[in-house]
């Protein structure tokens, strides 16, 4: 689950669609080829894993902290290149030059330290391998992010700022999460899941909106 993408072209508010965009927006800046082993840290409930395979990779592996997460994608996801484990980020259980692929969306803001996140992807990153990054922060603090992942033993290929393509997003996407929130959560509740689902007025939406916080995204490969 994220926020979501849109661009100039997009006018969709499928809410799978727009999830989607997020990771096409990464790895369009890459050049992936076929046969790649890729790993997604914060994996989730399987969606990004799942789209990946349209690169007809060799593997792709999830890795989320939610053992709950896990055990969903282990019972709904049956292609045999999908692998899910629990584990953290900020320790990844792989050997070093492991990956050619590394995405991480929206949730490198819930680690304790994205500096031991990022020197993990630097040590499990091939030499060819490309870092995938997309995430959200405030933004007079966004200028350290590109200055820690260079310390930590990455180098940036590509840095853009893409809060107007999520705000889109947000909008575009309203009325299915409008919908969902009647259906799935009792009033009380609502607005507290309003925000986390990025609504409309909701006080991330508003801080995206006044420029308090940034959406970024970095294509990185492994500093030499």
């Amino acid at each position: 689950m994220n926020y979501g993408f849109a661009g100039t072209e997009n006018s969709s508010g499928d809410y799978n669609t727009l999830s989607s965009n997020m990771y096409q927006h990464l790895l369009d800046q890459a050049k992936i080829k076929n046969g790649v082993y890729a790993l997604e840290v914060g994996s989730g409930r399987g969606g990004g894993c799942e789209f990946l395979l349209k690169y007809d990779p060799e593997s792709v592996i999830g890795i989320d902290f939610s053992k709950n997460a896990t055990e969903f994608c282990k019972k709904n996801y049956r292609d045999i290149r999908l692998k899910f484990i629990t584990g953290n980020a900020e320790k990844l259980p792989f050997d070093d030059n492991s990956f050619d692929l590394i995405i991480n969306v929206e949730s490198s803001h819930c680690y304790g330290s994205r500096a031991d996140f990022f020197k993990e992807v630097a040590r499990t990153l091939k030499p060819s391998g490309f870092f995938l990054y997309s995430d959200f922060m405030s933004r007079i603090h966004y200028p350290k992010r590109p200055l820690q992942l260079e310390a930590c033993g990455l180098k940036i290929l590509s840095e853009q700022e893409i809060t107007p393509q999520v705000l889109k997003s947000m909008d575009l996407s309203r009325p299915y999460k409008e919908d969902l929130l009647r259906k799935m959560v009792l009033k009380p509740f609502r607005k507290s899941i309003a925000d986390f689902v990025g609504l409309p007025g909701s006080n991330i939406y508003n801080k995206f909106a006044n420029g308090e916080v940034i959406y970024f995204s970095f294509v990185c490969s492994k500093a030499n």
